[in-house]
């Protein structure tokens, strides 16, 4: 679904903990606490989006078990205190909104008495002002861990989140202690256990450093990336994600689109004007059909954005692919041409030479396809676009073209 324009994806976990949220507390606690939980949960992440959009970020939001996500995807390079700001909305609206309701029904929020005389008064101050104050402590991965981090990454430039990530445990272990013995902060022990198992799992990742470990992570995320957005292409509905794997621009485009936004576009060109070096990674939208392309690439401003040394080469190699898939051949021999100049690459040259050839320029697609063979060792891939894509079938019979295949075919392992 889509809240006040952001996409929001409620997944069968969140309603897993709203269950077993009643069925720990029992009627008729449970549902007044499930209820405000999700509600509370919910405009929390609303907050970190609104926050994020007026940074000129798009945003989207993942509600989950024990948890909701707010991911973003920044147009330029933020501040830190932009950074900050946007972790502090989220809680901030929390605990404000929860205070607003309690003192609209004449219950007073720093009063004991007055917010636990009543399942739904207690409801209400449990998921709005605590579970907010609760999310300003300064340990990962809550809110005010992510603040802290903002301002030991100033003190130290680098080194902020590992030494948030190393010291997190040792905060929580020792808050975990404390509550187990003291009457008072017992019923807290149970979500100190929660936030250390969730800091332990970090502190894990962070120490798989070897080459194996990191190449099967990368793999993991890059499988989960691909199922989502495969998914949201083929069924209307995004899988699951894994942070920082943002869904591709081109889906937030066609979703803009398909809501009747004029402007649906602007996700790809901020994507493709986006200099930043921690961008969230994104997966193509390689499982779109030719139809539901088109329109966006139609909408693209001409002149397309032109690439430069700073511009992504996944952002332009996927505009490049659209751009071919679509029939625009004139376009994307262009783009691609400008593209090579600053990321050259086998999978561009061959991505061009494919717009060149169907434009019938056989003897300049020969030359884009010798290229390929030259810039990098990706020669399976060019030998396979060689002999199977349908654009070059008039080349294979060039005598060129067939020395490059006995070439490709002998540097093949064996």
């Amino acid at each position: 679904m889509r809240i006040f324009g952001f996409p929001v994806q409620i997944r069968p976990g969140f309603a897993l903990f709203m269950l077993l949220i009643i069925v720990i507390n029992g009627v008729p606690m449970g549902p007044w606490l499930a209820g405000s939980v999700a509600g509370f949960t919910l405009l929390h992440e609303l907050g970190h989006a609104f926050a994020a959009r007026r940074t000129g970020a798009t945003a989207q939001i993942s509600l989950d078990f024990l948890a909701g996500y707010a991911s973003f995807t920044p147009t330029r390079d933020l501040q830190r205190w932009e950074r900050a700001g946007i972790s502090l909305a989220g809680p901030f609206i929390q605990i404000a909104t929860g205070c607003v309701v309690l003192l609209a029904f004449g219950v007073n929020p720093l009063s004991h008495d007055q917010f636990a005389a009543d399942y739904w008064s207690f409801a209400i101050w449990w998921a709005g002002p605590a579970i907010g104050i609760f999310n300003l402590i300064p340990v990962l991965p809550l809110d005010g861990g992510n603040v802290a981090t903002e301002i030991l990454d100033y003190l130290s430039p680098g080194r902020g989140r590992n030494m948030m990530i190393k010291a997190s445990p040792l905060l929580t272990a020792g808050a975990f202690i404390a509550m187990v013995f003291v009457d008072d902060l017992r019923p807290l022990a149970a979500f100190a256990a929660i936030l250390l198992v969730l800091q332990l799992q970090t502190m894990s990742a962070l120490a798989a450093t070897t080459p194996d470990r990191r190449s099967f992570a990368l793999e993991q995320q890059r499988r989960l990336a691909a199922e989502a957005e495969d998914t949201a292409w083929r069924t209307g509905r995004p899988g699951m994600l894994q942070s920082p794997q943002v869904m591709s621009p081109w889906w937030d485009a066609y979703s803009k689109m398909r809501a009747g936004h004029s402007s649906a576009t602007s996700f790809i060109v901020n994507d493709l004007l986006n200099t930043e070096l921690d961008r969230a990674p994104w997966w193509p939208p390689h499982a779109a059909s030719d139809e539901q392309l088109k329109p966006l690439v139609l909408q693209l401003p001409r002149p397309l954005p032109e690439p430069t040394q700073n511009t992504s080469e996944l952002s332009a190699a996927t505009l490049l692919s659209a751009l071919r898939r679509t029939a625009h051949y004139e376009d994307g021999a262009r783009y691609g041409s400008m593209l090579f100049k600053v990321h050259p690459s086998s999978h561009v040259a061959i991505e061009t030479a494919r717009c060149i050839a169907t434009l019938g320029h056989h003897d300049t697609a020969t030359q884009w396809l010798t290229i390929a063979g030259r810039v990098d060792n990706q020669h399976a891939q060019l030998l396979h676009a060689v002999e199977n894509y349908a654009e070059f079938q008039a080349l294979r019979w060039r005598t060129d073209i067939e020395e490059l295949v006995i070439q490709l075919r002998n540097e093949q392992p064996s």
